[in-house]
């Protein structure tokens, strides 16, 4: 793995790390990253059904400010302009999904508060023909037929040298919501086509360049996967909802002989279209998001002693907003510019003569951000809005032998500040409400002690972690009077102390059991005066418990065909949202999916349940607002019901 942005064994980094193989996500069918994440302990997931995400990872929650956990496709960040942004990514031709726990903002910069996600794409093969292809149909209970197409080539063009791999999905998934004000049925479904071209080119044994363009499109014309308790859409937030992105980057890998040399160009494109009723009255939204960034650092090859890492990152952003509310005089259109500059450097030392390695690094970091805005064609702007800080990581780790760590970190997480858009403060005046233009930064540290270990020839992994973090300026909502909408406040920040377990054991040939548990306990610090928010109330969306357990079992049928079977639970306790009082509490949430096939190195064919027990609960915390007198609108994400459903995969090599 490369979580220290070089090459090593995930079992000697004194970082808590889980992993998801890309080859056994495609047999057990995953087809969005939505479905693994809350795997990995102390994560938590919620897939708001219109190709947006909400992780939060070791209590670190909001949907406030720029990204609070990290977010990559290979080395290609997403990040917002005082937005966050976690989209879909479809799990089709990946090498691996890793989750680091605990702030990784040394070397991944902004955002990476609670951890990061990293979604690495299969790399292009220099010297084998590969193509593979998929499909699989399915019905949901109380919903349509779902269907999809999925495919992969790898083409070595000068074997060797130059080589280019291409893949691509297109899904279509009905509904399972019903509408009682129009009468239709299965209103929130989904079309979503994904496609992605990578190139490799190795001119000598020195030099890798390597460049990737990807593109989700997602269409949900019907609204989000929001339900009553009765399986109804919402009656005053119907959104439907166009999402598209792009993320496109060049990097260059350099053998220098004791040394690598690395730089990468990443420019992304975020588009996100909504048209509908918003709480009750027409709503019409578009959010633009562009970035480009510029990467370099050079990173010690493997030592005996001493190995380190210096490195500077830049980034440009433009943010475009338009957001028309006629019902409350809003005709507002905003541009963002947004300018962060970086530098880091992390190293790690052997003290001769024995297995301790000591760790440190910081990174420096200053954003500059600004905005136009017009609001009814009145215009503001501000200028002038920097934010700065020095993050540093310690650790110390013990090896006991190869294939055992025992380690202490101090870990500094950080995000730039944030302005209060113009259309709210105008919205908040009407009300009477003064809200503050600007937002400080917010920042979090995060103390951890952890242990890793392979026993039994490697049978049996385990993974242990305790943590506590003081998350200090949390930004939060305060609601505008009785209009639906909220302005943003500083606070007093949370508390988190949690405890993580996992552990895979390989039983016999064929044959691994693997679980997963967390206990996070994140609350504010003091309450928010304006919110519900007191002290000791807990963090928004952030669940308890978490946990997951699988079992998977293949055997040799006759020949080289082989069977498989894996059935898997997942597990989050009910989440809350304390800054709206009249808000409920979601359910708790377990789902069960099963899959059994069979299958050679060149074909599959599988039958699958998910939600096998037919979850139904509120995924996220219930909203509720008021319809008529003595009547409410209360809804809340939901699972997608119980779906069966046919696959059959082929590969040629």
């Amino acid at each position: 793995m490369t979580s220290r942005k070089r090459e090593e064994r995930a079992i000697s980094v004194p970082v808590a790390v889980w992993v998801a193989n890309g080859a056994g996500l495609e047999q057990r069918g995953v087809r969005s990253i939505a479905e693994i994440l809350q795997e990995s302990p102390g994560v938590g997931m919620v897939d708001r059904g219109n190709g947006l995400l909400k992780v939060t990872i070791r209590g670190i929650s909001t949907s406030l400010g720029s990204n609070e956990n990290g977010y990559y496709i290979d080395d290609l960040p997403f990040s917002g302009v005082t937005v966050p942004i976690t989209p879909d990514v479809r799990a089709w031709d990946l090498e691996r999904v890793e989750v680091l726990r605990g702030p990784q903002g040394t070397l991944f910069g902004e955002g990476s508060m609670g951890g990061t996600v990293r979604i690495l794409t299969k790399g292009v093969g220099l010297t084998e023909w590969e193509a593979k292809a998929n499909a699989y149909a399915s019905q949901t209970e109380d919903g349509g037929t779902n269907s999809g197409l999925k495919g992969a080539l790898n083409v070595p063009i000068l074997p060797g040298v130059l080589a280019v791999r291409m893949a691509g999905t297109a899904e279509y998934l009905p509904g399972w919501i019903d509408s009682d004000l129009t009468g239709r049925a299965n209103v929130n479904d989904q079309t979503i086509r994904t496609y992605r071209v990578k190139a490799r080119f190795d001119p000598t044994a020195r030099l890798s360049v390597n460049a990737s363009f990807s593109s989700y499109d997602g269409s949900f014309p019907g609204g989000d996967s929001n339900a009553t308790d009765s399986g109804q859409q919402s009656r005053l937030n119907i959104i439907a909802t166009d999402h598209r992105y792009e993320l496109s980057g060049i990097s260059a890998h350099y053998d220098l002989g004791n040394i690598e040399a690395f730089y990468g160009y990443s420019h992304g494109y975020f588009h996100l279209n909504q048209t509908g009723i918003s709480v009750g009255h027409p709503l019409h939204s578009v959010i633009d998001i562009q970035t480009d960034a510029h990467e370099i650092r050079l990173s010690s090859s493997a030592s005996r002693h001493l190995n380190w890492t210096l490195g500077g990152f830049l980034r440009d952003a433009r943010r475009y907003d338009l957001f028309q509310y006629p019902s409350l005089d809003i005709d507002y259109i905003g541009h963002a510019p947004d300018k962060t500059r970086a530098i880091f450097g992390e190293a790690v030392y052997t003290l001769p003569d024995t297995t301790v390695d000591l760790s440190a690094g910081v990174r420096y970091f200053r954003e500059r951000i600004g905005s136009a805005a017009s609001n009814s064609g009145v215009l503001t702007r501000q200028t002038g809005n920097s934010y700065t800080s020095w993050n540093p990581r310690f650790s110390i780790a013990w090896h006991p032998d190869a294939d055992a760590t025992i380690y202490v970190s101090a870990a500094k997480g950080f995000r730039g500040g944030q302005l209060q858009p113009t259309s709210i403060r105008v919205l908040a005046e009407q009300s009477g409400l003064v809200l503050p233009e600007r937002l400080v930064q917010d920042s979090i540290w995060s103390y951890e002690l952890g242990a890793k270990a392979e026993v039994f020839d490697g049978r049996l992994a385990l993974e242990a972690a305790l943590y506590h973090s003081n998350w200090k300026d949390v930004a939060v909502r305060i609601p505008i009077g009785d209009t639906g909408y909220n302005g943003l406040l500083n606070s007093g920040g949370t508390r988190t102390t949690g405890a993580e377990l996992s552990a895979a054991l390989q039983l016999a040939e064929g044959f691994s059991l693997s679980a997963e548990g967390a206990y996070t306990h994140a609350t504010y610090a003091a309450a928010v005066p304006g919110t519900g928010i007191r002290a000791g109330d807990n963090v928004e969306d952030v669940p308890r418990f978490t946990a997951s357990a699988t079992a998977e079992y293949s055997r040799t049928v006759t020949g080289s065909v082989v069977g498989f079977g894996r059935i898997g639970w997942q597990h989050g306790s009910k989440r809350s949202f304390s800054a709206f009082p009249s808000y409920l509490p979601g359910d708790s949430i377990d789902r069960v999916d099963m899959r059994a096939g069979i299958g050679t190195g060149r074909w599959s064919l599988s039958l699958f349940i998910e939600n096998a027990t037919n979850e139904s609960g509120a995924e996220s915390y219930r909203m509720v607002q008021p319809i008529a007198p003595g009547a409410f609108d209360v809804v809340s994400n939901r699972p997608r019901p119980r779906t069966f459903g046919l696959e059959l995969g082929v590969m040629v090599r």
